[in-house]
């Protein structure tokens, strides 16, 4: 008791040796965080350093000791800092344990349990001053001096006093590469089958305390990937997902202020109707929530009218989207925004990713217990802040989540939730489906504007390809996989996740195939038909090369035949040919060009190039004899005629009576 009358009464500093929370030598494996006002503190560690042991059981001057530290009554800034900051650690009360007293196990560990009460008692016990997160140090002492140390958090609790819980909720989003190729194959880089593997094991330990958001490009994707590990990776995911709820968006990241920006109102629209479809096909069982806008980018004014004129009524913003408001007092205290339109004045919901865990929940850590209780510090401490000036903790929300939405460490997100599980008064565990409506005394900050893209290139690029693949739709039919694939190609054209780079490869390749497919019904140039009489056949043999059926117009000409028909549509098979028979009228012997044009079916786009044949006519010497013998008889017929006339005259100048006159 000489110890814990020293340190209370002269109010020593404790300055420990090593890391505020694991010295290295030292790892926290178990504790109970939660010290009801009869329990006591019990921890669990394990000492790394061989030496360390050897010494602590052969040195009788060596004891463990459990210090207790002031009282958190600042918020989870406090906690943060004496984590950090080790010299800030206020010591209350300590005991001293001698090995004898320290539990070894029999995988090596050791086992402290310091009694604890609220009440002095002039015992060996740890005296508490009241419910409230308090800081805990765990030492080995050799003699006079602190070989070890580590630093921990408990919850001095009381069930029997009256509490409102805390909402908290852990949102896990994932907002993928686009996984479509220009080629139409599909492709899931490794990092994003990491990221879906992390939300897999976080729902299979506790998927009832978490709300997903999931690209629905990229389960799209999933499901038709030829990759064996991607189609796994699906069946565990939809199982996973069979009872959680799944905020939708769009099918690609598309950004609502851009879009009201540009004019793209119908496009966003259309977009965020085809993610909620695909996420329906894919997991039916899910509960599809449509009114939570997840956001990784600045809201502006138009963007937030826009989602709110599409159903949303709550926005979580990502610390990315909430930087442009600055620094909140309180980012779990009630927010507000509020959209006007023609028709009426809609209030949405506010909630911030509290950016006091972000740095935490996006960092690996394989001390996954020690960390947990440090998080469930905070969370408390945060809780117990708010009561503390008089505000009420129900009303005020905690969103857990990483920077960008994606769970880093499952199994500590697992530790935190059972945690404070075990404290249903203080916190409880919500998912982001029912929110409650916003308070109307709830702080509502203004939104500045944001530097919203220009899309209006990238518009007119999906605008101007679509037009050149709707030539073909007469071409095409309706019902050919080639145009669901376009419609994919063009979709995630538009999506804000794509580089320039990366749309220009796109563009490449559907201008690239759109000509392959211009080019595939054709004709072997420079064939040479022979007509065997005045009347014969022109066949054609056209080849289609593409691989689904194509109705063309093809046109003839020449400047020495006569066609019975120069235009005639016909259907091609998928990688086939067909022959077409065109009526020809010779109208000279010789070798004359024969002009090829295939059109679409409606005759208004050429496909591809003019083809050039030729048509040999050697039919036609039984007409030139006729022809010849013709000329022949007019020749002599006007020859005869020319003798007649001559001597007729010749008589006429010779008559008597002409003579007389003259």
């Amino acid at each position: 008791m000489a110890t814990v009358f020293c340190l209370l009464s002269t109010g020593v500093t404790w300055r420990p040796v090593g890391a505020a929370v694991n010295s290295g030598d030292l790892t926290l494996t178990a504790q109970n965080f939660h010290i009801y006002t009869s329990g006591n503190l019990r921890f669990v560690f394990g000492i790394k350093s061989d030496a360390l042991v050897k010494e602590l059981t052969a040195d009788s001057t060596a004891f463990f000791r459990v210090t207790l530290g002031q009282r958190i009554t600042t918020g989870e800034k406090q906690v943060q800092e004496i984590y950090a900051k080790p010299e800030l650690f206020s010591a209350t009360d300590s005991v001293d344990l001698s090995l004898r007293e320290v539990t070894r196990r029999a995988d090596g560990q050791f086992e402290v349990i310091a009694l604890s009460t609220d009440i002095p008692s002039g015992t060996r016990r740890i005296e508490f001053d009241g419910p409230g997160i308090y800081p805990v140090r765990v030492e080995i002492v050799v003699g006079t001096t602190t070989r070890a140390a580590l630093t921990t958090f408990v919850n001095r609790f009381d069930p029997s006093r009256e509490t409102k819980p805390m909402p908290i909720n852990i949102v896990a989003a994932l907002d993928a590469p686009i996984t479509l190729r220009p080629d139409g194959s599909r492709r899931i880089d490794s990092a994003t089958r990491t990221k879906i593997e992390k939300i897999i094991s976080l729902l299979k330990l506790n998927a009832a305390k978490v709300t997903v958001q999931i690209s629905p490009e990229l389960i799209e994707g999933l499901s038709k990937s030829v990759d064996p590990i991607d189609q796994s990776l699906l069946v565990q995911l939809v199982a996973a997902l069979s009872e959680v709820p799944l905020v939708t968006t769009t099918y690609i990241r598309f950004d609502p202020s851009a879009a009201s920006a540009n004019d793209q109102i119908d496009e966003f629209n259309s977009l965020l109707e085809r993610g909620t479809t695909t996420w329906q096909q894919v997991s039916p069982s899910s509960k599809i929530i449509n009114s939570v806008w997840i956001a990784r980018d600045p809201i502006d004014q138009k963007g937030l009218d826009l989602l709110a004129e599409s159903g949303v009524r709550s926005i979580v913003m990502l610390p990315n989207s909430s930087a442009v408001l600055g620094e909140f007092d309180n980012a779990a205290r009630p927010y507000r925004l509020q959209s006007k339109d023609k028709a009426a004045t809609v209030d949405l919901a506010l909630h911030l990713v509290d950016k006091s865990y972000v740095t935490q929940l996006s960092s690996p850590n394989n001390d996954t217990f020690a960390a947990a209780t440090f998080l469930s510090a905070q969370i408390l401490a945060q809780r117990n802040q708010v009561e503390n000036e008089g505000g009420t903790s129900a009303l005020r929300r905690v969103v857990l989540t990483s920077s960008d939405g994606s769970i880093v460490n499952p199994n500590l997100l697992r530790e935190t939730v059972l945690i404070l599980s075990r404290v249903p008064q203080q916190v409880v565990m919500r998912t982001l489906g029912n929110l409650p409506a916003p308070r109307l005394d709830a702080y509502m900050p203004s939104l500045p504007p944001v530097d919203a893209a220009n899309l209006a290139q990238r518009k007119t690029i999906v605008e101007t390809l679509r037009t050149d693949i709707d030539k073909l739709n007469t071409t095409i039919a309706a019902d050919a996989n080639v145009w669901r694939e376009w419609d994919e190609l063009l979709l995630v054209m538009s999506s804000d996740s794509m580089t320039s780079t990366e749309r220009e490869e796109f563009i490449l390749a559907t201008r690239d195939q759109l000509k392959k497919i211009r080019q595939s019904v054709t004709l072997q140039s420079g064939t040479t038909f022979t007509l065997g009489s005045r009347e014969s056949e022109l066949r054609l043999d056209l080849q289609n090369s593409s691989d689904f059926a194509m109705t063309v117009q093809v046109k003839v000409a020449s400047p020495k035949l006569r066609f019975s028909k120069d235009t005639a549509t016909v259907e091609i098979a998928a990688n086939s040919s067909k022959e077409l028979v065109v009526n020809v009228v010779a109208l000279a012997n010789g070798l004359f060009p024969v002009e090829v044009r295939i059109f679409t079916a409606d005759g208004l786009s050429q496909l591809g190039r003019k083809i050039e044949v030729s048509a040999r006519v050697n039919a036609l010497a039984g007409l030139g004899q006729i022809v010849s013998g013709v000329a022949l008889l007019l020749l002599a017929t006007w020859w005869v005629a020319h003798i007649r006339r001559k001597f007729r005259k010749k008589i006429s100048k010779n008559h008597p009576v002409l003579r007389s006159k003259l």
